[in-house]
């Protein structure tokens, strides 16, 4: 069966049928999918039933994937998370963690994060549950001139967990923070494959603008987030059962909606892949 791409948002956002990744994908049919990827930033490979090996080999042809120990592993494939309702920070309150619930961008806390991120749609809710994404070149694009000469070469600290943060995250041991000190990354960077360039924020990890004081450096982050976020940069994908979405980080912020009715599940299998330095 030959490859059906549908566009899904405006700008962000694309659907395609006729790929069975419970099957080795051949050269051509890989290279096309990247090729959706690189000029839509979110993919959405539909109607997968595969198993957690079928699917972290399909998600091999995109990259490398990590090993993340913040969220709960698959007890048979490590590289694949858990993302179900039944999260608890069990080092912290012991409390219901909702991950991704406000805008951000996956492992800007690591000094190498992520590129992509693929979500496996297991079990998804009747209604609600959606992923929204922001399209960060449009929204750097549309800075005025006078803001991007202010932005561009500025740095910021990212962290595990700042004093900005908006949404609660797993508790580490001190050993884990330890391995996790914070970074910095450009406020502006330039994605390595297509030379766009995109800004990089992260509300749940950001801390200061280097070289600012607090109040200066909270206020320019502070708006340039709510640019960012308007609807005009926006996607949202309405997950369908067996939906995989694979999203660019370098170019993206996104967050999931934790609006489905109670008692109903939302259960993601999760993969990132390997990246680069952010510059």
């Amino acid at each position: 069966m030959a490859l059906q791409f549908t566009r899904l948002g405006e700008h962000t956002g694309i659907a395609v049928e006729g790929v069975d990744l419970e099957a080795p994908l051949d050269e051509p049919t890989r290279s096309a999918l990247r090729q959706a990827l690189l000029d839509k930033l979110v993919l959405c490979i539909r109607g997968q039933r595969v198993g957690p090996r079928a699917y972290l080999a399909a998600m091999q042809g995109f990259g490398r994937p990590l090993f993340k120990r913040q969220v709960t592993q698959h007890p048979e494939i490590p590289e694949i998370n858990i993302l179900s309702p039944q999260e608890r920070d069990l080092l912290g309150d012991g409390k219901r963690l909702v991950n991704g619930a406000w805008w951000h961008t996956d492992d800007s806390f690591m000094a190498v994060p992520c590129s992509l991120t693929m979500l496996y749609g297991v079990e998804v809710p009747s209604t609600g549950g959606d992923t929204r994404f922001v399209n960060m070149h449009l929204a750097y694009e549309a800075l005025p001139d006078e803001t991007k000469r202010r932005v561009d070469g500025l740095k910021v600290i990212h962290s595990y967990s700042p004093s900005r943060q908006r949404n609660p995250v797993a508790t580490m041991t001190a050993e884990e923070m330890a391995r996790m000190p914070p970074v910095e990354h450009p406020l502006v960077r330039t994605h390595p494959e297509t030379g766009r360039k995109a800004l990089y924020l992260n509300p749940n990890r950001m801390e200061q603008v280097v070289g600012m004081g607090r109040a200066e450096s909270d206020a320019l982050l502070d708006e340039l987030i709510e640019h960012a976020i308007q609807p005009q940069f926006q996607y949202r994908h309405k997950w369908r059962q067996g939906d995989i979405v694979i999203w660019d980080n370098r170019a993206l912020m996104h967050k999931a909606n934790p609006d489905y009715p109670a008692g109903e599940q939302r259960t993601m299998h999760r993969i990132v892949v390997e990246g680069t330095r952010p510059v």
